[in-house]
Formats: structure tokens, C-alpha cells, sequence
């Protein structure tokens, strides 16, 4: 006999229906992220009396889910599975989960576990086709589908499929799923409305393209590009150079990397010319009249268990008074809530990839409020989501700024939508290509089939660095200085502890080179998410006591003045500031050929670039790294010829002179390829 009931949980027992009805529109309303965090104590406090529910806990997590909130929900979802064993939406909510950390063996396992494939139960493999599908294991459940609706005339199976492909923008396959059972459908129902849907969306696609290129292709893209060609014809008033600009530099984030460095940079350089008074004491060029930074996020993202730094250079631009936006920060402004001509041009809004639509609907309003002259978009990921917004507010002159080498090299950052987005933007006037190296140009320009001549390099702007310090700088010097008093060198690096830089490769040159030179010793300014790794890396190669990890420093010029040597072993780079600073100090240095390395210093003189990006033989790194220590240290003048030659192609005047001439909306439709790159290449050899 159970025991009796006391007062409370009898009253929580009655109020769980409502508690559950309730916590069902919290999770109901909050589909963004920012408005889930801000339900989420309202619903645990809701909750927290019927937490032994699992309807209650479910809808939790679905919250802790909306809001972003990743640590320990993997381990909540498998308890309540345990619990739920079967329930296929925890079942659904386990494996996407799964899917989202990355273990998505793990994620497969679960469905053949749940929902094997060698069930001859049709509803049961319907389900388990939807949640492939919900893992985006679409291969596997795009098979299935068709193989179903081969053997079974269950309409929903059609229309769930069809509902699924359009999801994923496979706009003709979707129709083509449908269309057999279109005319069968209930008038007035969800199935009949999205074939009707498909139907008319179908139609209007096939006037803008051939329909052999809408099968198997994602419609958003299709809807960008054409977009983004609504404005190829699009005039631009004539400016001549006397004429103040207003400049809006956009990027992702404020963190401690050489792009957003040489964007803090300009925009001081810039914010500096505006501020003198008269016209720009550079020759026939507009001057900046007003200069703003937006970026998409500088704030830490709620949930993240270490600290990212996106606000590193936040300081510099506040102290510049240098007005700051935070892109993420703004309301959404929906497209039927702006002013954008109806007809095709707004039903292509409607329908974009989620980055561009994201910059549609979020930064396209802000530059239509407060209108920019140029807005100068830097790296990829924000030309991706930037572009579109700055033609759709009318900016007559737009930057694509290239940092390093193309997504098509580095796979990790490849979007389908990157080729049609640049190749469209090439076609649109005022929309200018810069590069901050020649090599970068070049694999852009091969990779999307754009002439090089479309293509300006704008060479990295560095100051002369000050070599004082803080005083905590001064005494990790000192403390590591006395633990390795007999150094003969000191090997430098300086570099974020992030993948495509290969610390670990730098710690294995390191204790190769040791092996060589017992009395070096090693200093690293940087951190990343490979901070721990390197640690234990170091420790079992046994070069922990010769080697110091500053970590972040704000006094680089300190750090590089301490170095006999400056080593980078990057895969990826585009001109690499850490290089460009080295030289002005007079370090010699040595580099894998990423990027532009090879571009900022005089080889064999004043520094050297390995054999191999892909594989670099640290036995050469080690002899190079070597040969150039000894060469400087008996020829005290290949430091100020260092310095001198990078004073002159990477002065902050020459980037300014560069950057202001591509502010004027009206440009020549190219440069000679000769005249564009190959004044400053005779400069590098001479």
C-alpha cells in the first residue's frame, strides 16, 4: 500500500498539468537563443518542484538547448533516455545531441540501436529515415526515404520527404518527391499548401536558371546569388578625391589574431586622418570624415567553459574613442519590415542561407539608419554574411577583404555558398577584391576564375613596435632568465596556440633543435585552445625547463626584442603580421612558404622559408633556423637592412594610401597586373 499523500505533494501533483501546459509555451516561444536565456529562470523556477517528471526535465533541456547552454546536456539527455527508454523525441534529442559535440559514430549507433535498419516494420523505418535526417545523415536517410516511397503508397511519407528536401533548400527534388500526389491532397491542409509552395516556388526558379542546374542545388544559394546580381547594373554617382568618406570596417570578432589587429589599426590610422584638420595630407585621396567598427560578436557566448578572447583589441578601439557595434546585439529586422522593392528582388530575400540571411535582416538595417561611404568587409566569414547587406543599404563602395589563403585550401572554412557569392559580387560595380598578399590574390583569383587584375593588394600597415613592458612581462623575462642563465639563443615565437598555426609542430622543432644546440632556449607569446596540449607535449619531449609560454601580451615589441630567432610553422596565413613586426625589430626570421610569408622578408638574408608547407622538415628548420642566427649575429648590418626595407613596403602610410584609394565608389575597371604587384615584388628582391 502506498503510503498517504501529504499536503504539498498533493498540490504539486495537481499543478503539474498546468506546470507542464506552461513549460510547453515557454519552449514554444523562445526559438531564439537570446530569448530562451532569458526564459530559462523563469522556467526553472517553474519547474523545480516537478523535476522527478520526466515531461518536465524533457522540457527543460529543450530550453537549456534553445538557449545554447552545451556543458553536461549530453550526459542529462542519456539519463533521461535511461529513464524514457522509449521515447524516439529523447531518442531524437540524445542523437542530435551527439551530433553537435562531434561523436557522430556515437549518434549512428544510437539510431540502429533504437530503430535498426533491418526492421521490416514500415512506421518504424519512416521513423528512423526522419531522424537520420534530423542527424544529417542524409545520404543514409535520403535512401531510405526513396526505397519507402517506392514500396508504399503512404502519401505522408512523400510529403514528410518532400518537407525535409525543402528544408535543406533542394528545392526541385523536393517538388519532384511531391508532385506525383500533389492533386490528391486535402484542399486546404499543410501538405496541400507547402506542394502548392513547391509548385510556385519551383516555377519562379526555373526563369532565372536552367532547371538541369536546380536539381540536387540549394535554392538559398541560388536565391544570393541572384540577389546579390539585382544590383549589377546599379549606378554610381561620380566622387571625385576631394570628397569626404565615411568607412564602416566589419569583421567577426575583436580577438587576438593578425587580422583583427591590422582592422584595429586602420581604424585608428583612420580615425587619426580624420581628425586633423584640412584636406588628407595624402595627395589626391579622399579623407575619412567618419570611422566605425562593427562586429558580429566581442562578448564571450553564454555557456563556454573557457574564455575566447573576442574583445581582445575592444581596448584600443574604446581608448581611439573609436565608436564599436556589436552586430549580434541589434534587433532582427525582418524583410517585410524593410524598405526593399517588391517583386523578385524581395522574394529572394525570403529565401537565403542562414549567414546571409542573418546580415540581411541585422546589419542591412543599421547601414541603412546610419549610412557609410565604404563599407570594408574583412575575411570570409563576414563578406558572407556582410555583402548582400551593404547593396541592399546602398553603400556605394564595398570591400572584400582576403586575410589568407582562399576556403577552397582550407576545407575547415568552405561554404557551398563562398564560389556563387564571389563570382556574383564580381559582377556588381563599386565591389572591390583586396588582398593583403600576392600568393593570397593569386589562389583566389585561380580558384573563382576571376582575373587577377580584379584584384588589389593592400600590404599590412605596422608601426615600429616600443619594447617596454609591463611589469609582469619584465619578471616572467627575468624568472625564466635566471632558470636558463647558460642560453647561448633564444627561439621565438609568436602566434595564437590554435590548429592551423601547429604548436605542437613548433614544440617537436624546438626538442629536435635542443638535441643540436642544448643551451637555446624557447619563448612562445600566445594562447588558444591548444594551451593544455602543448603543456603536455612539452613535458614529455622534455623542453619544459627551456621553454617559457607567455601567454597574451599587449607588450609584443618587448618579447621580440628579447629573440635572436623568430620561428612560424603556419599552414594557412595570408601576410603574416608577426613576421612584418619581427623585421622592423631586426629578428631574423624563418617560415613555412603559407601564404605571403615569403613576401616579407629578403631570403637568405634576413630570414628563410622551408622547402614544404604540407610537410615541413624540421631537420631543414632546425639547420635554417641555425644558419640565420649565426649570419646575424656576425653581421650586426642585416638588422637595419631589415629594418629599413620593412619600414618602407609596410609603413602605415603606404597601407593608408593604399586603403583610401579604393574608397572612391568610381574606380578604373582594373589595374595592370604589372602595375597592381610587381613595382612592390622588384622592391621585396632588391
Amino acid at each position: 500500500m502506498n503510503p498517504p499523500l501529504t499536503t504539498d505533494r498533493k498540490h504539486a501533483e495537481s499543478d503539474l498539468p498546468e506546470v507542464q501546459a506552461r513549460l510547453e509555451e515557454i519552449v514554444a516561444a523562445s526559438g531564439r537563443v537570446q530569448v530562451a536565456q532569458e526564459n530559462l529562470a523563469r522556467a526553472q523556477a517553474l519547474a523545480r518542484d516537478h523535476m522527478a517528471d520526466s515531461k518536465v526535465r524533457f522540457l527543460l533541456l529543450r530550453l537549456q538547448e534553445a538557449a545554447g547552454l552545451n556543458e553536461g546536456l549530453s550526459g542529462q539527455w542519456t539519463t533521461l533516455l535511461r529513464e524514457c527508454p522509449d521515447d524516439l523525441e529523447i531518442v531524437r534529442y540524445c542523437a542530435t545531441r551527439l551530433v553537435k559535440e562531434r561523436h557522430v559514430e556515437d549518434a549512428l549507433a544510437l539510431v540502429e540501436r533504437h530503430l535498426p535498419e533491418s526492421s521490416d516494420n514500415p512506421a518504424r523505418l519512416f521513423a528512423r529515415a526522419k531522424l537520420l535526417s534530423d542527424i544529417r545523415a542524409h545520404e543514409q536517410s535520403d535512401a531510405l526515404f526513396r526505397r519507402l516511397i517506392s514500396q508504399h503508397t503512404d502519401r505522408n511519407m512523400r510529403v514528410e520527404f518532400a518537407k525535409r528536401l525543402r528544408k535543406r533548400g533542394l528545392l526541385a527534388d523536393a517538388f519532384d518527391v511531391i508532385a506525383p500526389v500533389a492533386r490528391h491532397l486535402a484542399p486546404g491542409s499543410k501538405a496541400a499548401e507547402l506542394a502548392d509552395a513547391l509548385a510556385s516556388d519551383y516555377a519562379f526558379y526555373q526563369r532565372l536558371e536552367p532547371e538541369s542546374a536546380l536539381v540536387g542545388k540549394d535554392i538559398r544559394i541560388v536565391s544570393m546569388k541572384h540577389a546579390i546580381l539585382h544590383f549589377r547594373d546599379r549606378h554610381l554617382p561620380e566622387q571625385g578625391p576631394e570628397k569626404p568618406v565615411s568607412v564602416a570596417l566589419v569583421t567577426g570578432s575583436l580577438g587576438p589574431g593578425g587580422a583583427e589587429r591590422q582592422l584595429t589599426r586602420l581604424a585608428g590610422e583612420l580615425t587619426r586622418l580624420a581628425e586633423q584638420p584640412g584636406q588628407a595630407p595624402l595627395d589626391l585621396l579622399p579623407k575619412p570624415e567618419k570611422v566605425e567598427v562593427l562586429v558580429k560578436q566581442h562578448t564571450e557566448p553564454s555557456g563556454s567553459a573557457k574564455k575566447q578572447g573576442l574583445d581582445f583589441f575592444l581596448p584600443v578601439l574604446v581608448k581611439a574613442q573609436i565608436p564599436v557595434t556589436e552586430i549580434n546585439k541589434l534587433p532582427p529586422v525582418s524583410v517585410s519590415h524593410q524598405s526593399v522593392p517588391e517583386g523578385r528582388l524581395g522574394r529572394l530575400l525570403e529565401q537565403l542561407p542562414p549567414p546571409v540571411h542573418y546580415g540581411v535582416t541585422r546589419l542591412a538595417p543599421v547601414l541603412r539608419t546610419n549610412p557609410f561611404d565604404v563599407v570594408s568587409l574583412w575575411q570570409d566569414g563576414t563578406c558572407l554574411f556582410g555583402a548582400l547587406a551593404a547593396l541592399l543599404a546602398g553603400a556605394p563602395t564595398i570591400h572584400l577583404v582576403f586575410r589568407g589563403l582562399p576556403p577552397n585550401i582550407r576545407k575547415d572554412r568552405f561554404r557551398e555558398e563562398y564560389p556563387e557569392l564571389y563570382q556574383a559580387l564580381a559582377q556588381v560595380p563599386g565591389v572591390h577584391f583586396v588582398s593583403n598578399s600576392r600568393k593570397a590574390a593569386e589562389a583566389y583569383s585561380e580558384w573563382l576564375g576571376i582575373p587577377i587584375v580584379r584584384f588589389h593588394v593592400l600590404y599590412n600597415g605596422v608601426p615600429d613596435l616600443a619594447t617596454d613592458a609591463a611589469a609582469t612581462d619584465q619578471d616572467k623575462w627575468r624568472a625564466f632568465q635566471e632558470n636558463t642563465a647558460d642560453a647561448t639563443e633564444t627561439i621565438g615565437g609568436v602566434f595564437r596556440l590554435e590548429p592551423d598555426k601547429r604548436p605542437q609542430l613548433w614544440i617537436k622543432l624546438a626538442a629536435l633543435y635542443l638535441k643540436q644546440r642544448p643551451r637555446a632556449r624557447f619563448v612562445i607569446v600566445g594562447d588558444g585552445r591548444l594551451h593544455e596540449n602543448i603543456v603536455a607535449l612539452a613535458e614529455e619531449l622534455q623542453v619544459t625547463e627551456r621553454l617559457l609560454l607567455v601567454g597574451l601580451s599587449n607588450h609584443v615589441g618587448y618579447w621580440y626584442s628579447q629573440m635572436d630567432a623568430k620561428v612560424l610553422l603556419s599552414r594557412y596565413e595570408g601576410l603574416p603580421n608577426v613576421l612584418i613586426e619581427a623585421q622592423l625589430l631586426g629578428v631574423p626570421v624563418v617560415s613555412t612558404p603559407a601564404g605571403g610569408a615569403g613576401e616579407c622578408f629578403v631570403e637568405d638574408q634576413t630570414g628563410h622559408l622551408l622547402g614544404d608547407v604540407e610537410h615541413p622538415d624540421l631537420h631543414e628548420a632546425c639547420d635554417k633556423v641555425a644558419s640565420i642566427v649565426d649570419r646575424v649575429r656576425d653581421d650586426p648590418a642585416l638588422k637595419a637592412q631589415s629594418r629599413t626595407r620593412a619600414q618602407h613596403l609596410f609603413s602605415l602610410d603606404a597601407m593608408l594610401a593604399k586603403f583610401l584609394s579604393l574608397c572612391v565608389p568610381v574606380m578604373p575597371e582594373s589595374e595592370n597586373d604589372e602595375c597592381m604587384d610587381m613595382a612592390p615584388m622588384r622592391l621585396m628582391q632588391a
